[in-house]
């Protein structure tokens, strides 16, 4: 049943979503060209915020008041070690824009159509976002590692596209696999409430509440003894835990 809260929503972000986008991204281009006249690493590091901070517009304010983000740090951390490789549970299209979360400087690992996505596909690609489809796990390796000897972090969504639904994928291996490698800390992220928000194969969102939980850090010496295989499946078993005690609680 379409209710008028689910109408208001959607008209509203729709309407705006456009011109909000136009004016943001000519706005903030303007920022990271002036930083690429200080660096290369200045403009790429200011892109990278400049996404952020666009997710936090289109998906944290946009479509306020009917649909709220709740993010809480269960971690019991002062802050979170970086560069980190995050880990998320993977429900809705609108999970990237979510990783606005968190105030580093991160890459994501996305499937290939957010990159056909018009504008936004193009500056994910120019801030080094990495489609694990789109080459060998060699070269996939390799750009990951740059990027983490660069302090630059990255979020995964190891399930490799979104569930739509409570239940979880299994996870893809590769970016455990780097973990060990690279000896870097993996930081697990918990989503919960956005499985309809858009329902998958729709445009519509449903109003309501997303839950993000950041639980506790996984330091390389927790992991070293793991395989990529058992620490893959580790770190499901963690999120999917805590993601059915917040689908109970929704």
């Amino acid at each position: 049943m379409m209710t008028a809260k689910k109408v208001i929503l959607n008209t509203v972000f729709y309407v705006l979503f456009i011109p909000v986008t136009l004016a943001t991204v000519t706005i903030l281009s303007s920022w990271v060209y002036w930083g690429r006249l200080r660096s290369y690493r200045e403009a790429m590091r200011r892109l990278r915020i400049a996404i952020r901070w666009y997710g936090r517009i289109i998906i944290w304010g946009l479509p306020q008041p009917f649909l709220k983000v709740r993010y809480r740090d269960k971690s019991g951390e002062a802050m979170i070690p970086t560069p980190c490789i995050v880990i998320c549970n993977h429900r809705s299209s609108s999970d990237p824009f979510l990783m606005a979360c968190f105030s580093f400087e991160a890459v994501q690992i996305v499937n290939i159509w957010p990159f056909k996505i018009p504008l936004l596909g193009f500056f994910a690609r120019l801030a080094g976002y990495l489609s694990v489809n789109e080459m060998s796990f060699e070269e996939f390796s390799q750009r990951c590692g740059e990027l983490l000897d660069e302090g630059v972090s990255i979020i995964a969504f190891p399930e490799g596209t979104r569930s739509g639904a409570h239940a979880m994928g299994q996870f893809r291996g590769a970016m455990f696999r780097i973990a060990l490698e690279k000896k870097i800390p993996i930081v697990p992220l918990c989503i919960s409430g956005n499985e309809d928000k858009p329902v998958r194969g729709s445009f519509w969102m449903n109003p309501g509440t997303v839950l993000l939980h950041r639980l506790p850090t996984l330091t390389y010496e927790q992991i070293k003894e793991m395989n990529p295989f058992k620490l893959k499946n580790h770190v499901r078993d963690i999120i999917e835990t805590e993601t059915k005690i917040m689908d109970a609680r929704s």
